[in-house]
């Protein structure tokens, strides 16, 4: 769906996933170009591992083009309209910064929490031995209740905002990004879930803030009233076909029904199999 001469990919496999990778070095699409990126890392939720593979991603296709945007997707995105609709709606928002910010009360809190104390020991938060992960957990839960107990507050001289970490980003703000990189690393190291924040406060935080396309609008069709996200369903189809947004998520590989359909509609003159993807 995203293979278009318009667009080269740019695919990070956790360095963990070695049948998948394997599955995918030998890849090539069609029309686009697939660059598989082979300084891999290993990547861990809630933690500043996400953010640095975002900033690898970004380096690597920045040093490799000029690219007018850069759109951040995650392995369970797929795009709901066709290339030529989006293409011509990016060429017709040029310049625009397409990054979207959570700003209600509840994420304000959520905000001031994951970034106004420590968090240690975040790449085991979801560890699958269960032993080690009990008393990283503990050790984590005794320091925040620690610095909440005495009000330590950490500082910083970012306006942090918080968002979604899928975006769609122009070549200058990219740059920009990069720039910025040694700095909001510093910034973010031993707070929650970074990945949500750090392109939202060098956004707010710099001249480009005055491009945001739309402070609750980066183009992707997801669904936290239903799921966590939701995952759309073939019972789904007609929503999707209704909605502006660009791209969605998420989906999963056993809804083959409204996965084909989505290609189907934008790719009449494909006779490739569905299961190829």
């Amino acid at each position: 769906m995203l293979d278009d001469e318009r667009n080269d990919i740019y695919l990070h496999i956790d360095k963990r996933a070695e049948e998948l990778y394997m599955k995918f070095f030998s890849f090539q699409m069609k029309r686009g170009k697939l660059y598989l990126l082979k300084n891999r890392m290993k990547v861990y939720w809630g933690d500043i591992s996400q953010v640095e593979v975002e900033y690898l991603l970004f380096e690597v296709a920045f040093a490799k083009g000029n690219y007018v945007y850069y759109h951040l997707l995650s392995g369970v995105d797929l795009p709901i309209k066709s290339q030529d609709y989006i293409h011509s709606f990016f060429n017709q928002h040029k310049g625009k910064e397409f990054v979207s910010f959570w700003q209600d009360a509840k994420h304000e809190r959520d905000l001031q929490r994951k970034t106004g104390r420590y968090y240690l020991f975040t790449k085991q938060l979801k560890n699958k031995q269960e032993f080690y992960h009990h008393v990283t957990a503990f050790i984590r839960n005794i320091v925040l209740a620690i610095q909440k107990v005495v009000g330590y507050k950490r500082k910083s001289d970012f306006d942090f905002k918080k968002g979604s970490q899928w975006v769609s980003i122009t070549n200058e703000f990219c740059s920009y990004l990069i720039d910025k990189k040694k700095s909001i690393l510093k910034v973010l190291q031993f707070t929650l879930c970074p990945d949500e924040i750090f392109v939202q406060t060098i956004l707010w935080n710099s001249p480009f803030k005055k491009h945001i396309y739309s402070e609750k609008d980066n183009m992707r069709k997801i669904d936290w009233m239903r799921g966590n996200p939701y995952v759309w369903h073939n019972k789904d189809w007609e929503e999707l076909q209704k909605t502006e947004e660009l791209f969605a998520r998420k989906f999963s590989s056993i809804q083959r029904e409204i996965i084909y359909n989505i290609y189907k509609k934008y790719h009449k003159d494909e006779t490739d199999s569905i299961s190829s993807f």
